[in-house]
């Protein structure tokens, strides 16, 4: 029988790479979704359709936040209640969390339905672009229980340290999706509705693979009857971290707001095609990146859980070296050809050299993403979601909007590029400052208590 990682007591270099293959790969099996989506719609139907679904991306942001918000809080209640041992607790993360996302799905689906076509205009679609984004969003929002659920049980099955399981409902899903995308648009002629019934389809797959995992009894903890429920104590502590979850990804929902009808405002229909694909890379980089960071809230979630301090704060360190050292392997060939990896999405475009300039920048801002998102996890693992929800909100408020709202006014198209550079580096430098005097609040409380019990 294969051994599993033991997290509190294994080397912590070997527990990442061991821990993060699966996500890393799991992680890039979504960016090439992604991508592979974009790519669907820009030949099979056209650079208007590319513009008109990617104008949603702020609209798509609240159904995530949804996500987020009962995954990362239900996942750090788990990993702290695994690392106690505490066998109640376990056993009501799972009914919890499947009636938080039928009452949050349920919400988003009404509103999503009978305000569709307000909601795409409201993001400053017009003429072609508006028709492609309401078809398109009036079908995706059906899905909204699928997403929710699907991904935060799979968040489950990654706190308790079964990346690799976690890995395989998520390369089941995103591989169908790839499979049923063209079939959906080209050959059933079903344009842009096919995109987003491919979608659904893949995730009501995920959803149903990821539940008979439990059902099974394939966990490590003791996951209870697979019911639905709601307790006061549960939800409680899976709000005080998911609120800063939640909080991150609606401050992402206004800061994409205001960008793209920054960018509809400033910009022709070419500057929005451009910068949608420009965007796409990014996640399309930053997206593994994050599947590297996967393994770090379990790891510090169960050595917390197990007053295990200073092995919490040297997980950090390597994840960041770990981090910034993955994204250069990556990084390199892309900032060299950069024209060539947006004409993968948008074949018939000529980038000039303002363009790829303002693209290689905002790529290289992807070398601060280690120091912010492991900060944020470090706040969410130990159940500081109030420390951690601070941050998303000035971000957006004292940093971004102002930026968003000087630069365009000075450079029209381009400053929206100088704000996403600038804000980006102020933010992971107070992320790093933060967290650092944290680590070491959390240090020395630790010492003070050896002292006292000798």
């Amino acid at each position: 029988m294969k051994k599993q990682p033991d997290i509190l007591k294994d080397n912590l270099w070997k527990l990442m790479i061991k821990l993060s293959l699966p996500g890393i790969l799991g992680m890039m099996v979504i960016s090439i979704n992604s991508l592979v989506d974009a790519v669907y719609v820009s030949h099979f139907i056209g650079t208007e359709a590319f513009a008109g679904i990617s104008l949603l991306f702020p609209l798509t942001l609240v159904i995530t936040s949804v996500t987020v918000f009962i995954a990362a809080g239900s996942s750090s209640v788990l990993s702290r209640a695994i690392g106690a041992s505490d066998t109640e607790k376990q056993q009501k993360v799972i009914p919890n969390m499947i009636a938080l996302s039928l009452i949050s799905s349920l919400v988003l689906m009404i509103v999503g339905i009978l305000f569709s076509e307000e909601l795409v205009t409201f993001m400053g679609a017009t003429g072609a672009m508006l028709e492609y984004g309401i078809s398109y969003f009036k079908i995706s929002i059906l899905g909204a229980f699928f997403s929710i659920y699907g991904l935060s049980a799979n968040g489950l099955i990654r706190s308790e340290g079964k990346i690799k399981q976690a890995m395989t409902f998520t390369v089941l899903s995103v591989l169908l999706n790839i499979a049923l995308t063209p079939l959906f648009i080209h050959t059933f002629s079903m344009d842009i509705a096919g995109a987003a019934w491919s979608s659904i389809i893949s995730m009501f797959i995920y959803a149903i693979a990821t539940s008979l995992y439990f059902v099974n009894g394939k966990a490590s903890f003791s996951t209870g009857k697979f019911s639905i429920k709601i307790e006061k104590n549960i939800i409680k502590d899976v709000i005080n971290v998911g609120t800063s979850a939640f909080v991150m990804q609606l401050s992402n929902v206004i800061k994409q707001f205001f960008l793209f009808r920054t960018l509809a405002w400033y910009g022709t229909p070419h500057d929005i095609a451009f910068f949608s694909a420009a965007f796409r890379l990014f996640s399309f980089l930053a997206i593994p990146v994050l599947g590297l960071l996967q393994p770090m809230q379990p790891i510090i979630g169960i050595n917390y859980g197990a007053s295990n301090i200073s092995r919490c704060i040297e997980a950090i360190k390597i994840f960041r070296i770990g981090g910034v050292s993955f994204i250069l392997m990556f990084m390199i060939p892309v900032l060299i050809f950069p024209e060539y990896c947006i004409r993968l999405m948008l074949p018939d475009m000529v980038l000039d050299t303002q363009e790829i300039f303002n693209l290689r920048s905002i790529l290289a801002v992807l070398f601060l993403l280690p120091i912010a998102s492991s900060s944020i996890i470090f706040f969410q693992a130990i159940g500081k979601g109030k420390l951690a929800s601070i941050f998303p909100i000035s971000r957006q408020i004292v940093l971004f909007l102002p930026l968003i709202w000087f630069f365009p006014k000075i450079f029209g198209i381009n400053g929206i590029y100088y704000t996403l550079i600038i804000e980006n580096i102020i933010y992971a430098l107070l992320l790093w400052v933060v967290s650092s005097i944290e680590l070491k609040k959390l240090l020395s409380s630790t010492s003070e208590k050896i002292v006292f019990q000798k």
